[in-house]
């Protein structure tokens, strides 16, 4: 069996540490699951975007037009878009290429006996720093109205 230099197995040493300490990818997704009831937590949800000044630009109702529209049992998925002007101006005046996050989005579905809230979330690693500061602010008040609805 050949002998590896000691040279190399020093330097791959020296390597491992640096592998290791290397950040973990940041999360992409918010999500929580509650067993509250589908309508519950959908009144919820509006709720809590409005009280925090969005304005709610969209409700797709995908379950149940699935169910209407092929008269099978499908189960509940719905998708609301808000967004507030204010804050997507800034966003906007920070990083115009940032208005491919826009509008914020929370997907609703139910599965099983539990109801599944997910949200995009703003990345926090780009080149700007101010846009980054701007995600992670954001990022906070999109965890808190998913949060809100998935309270017991």
């Amino acid at each position: 069996m050949p002998r590896i230099p000691a040279a190399i197995l020093a330097f791959s040493a020296l390597l491992l540490p640096a592998c290791a300490t290397r950040p973990a990818p940041e999360p992409r997704f918010y999500h929580a699951a509650t067993a509250k009831p589908y309508a519950d937590v959908l009144a919820e949800l509006e709720l809590a975007i409005t009280e925090r000044n969005f304005r709610i630009t969209g409700h797709n109702k995908i379950g149940s037009v699935i169910r209407e529209r092929e008269g099978i049992a499908f189960p509940d998925y719905d998708t609301l878009q808000f967004c507030n002007l204010t804050l997507a101006r800034k966003m906007l005046d920070i990083s115009p290429e940032s208005v491919a996050y826009m509008p914020c989005n929370v997907a609703v579905r139910s599965e099983g006996k539990q109801v599944h809230i997910t949200t995009h979330l703003l990345p926090t690693d780009s080149a700007n720093p101010r846009m980054n500061d701007f995600a992670r602010e954001m990022n906070q008040q999109l965890k808190e109205i998913v949060d809100f609805a998935a309270e017991p």
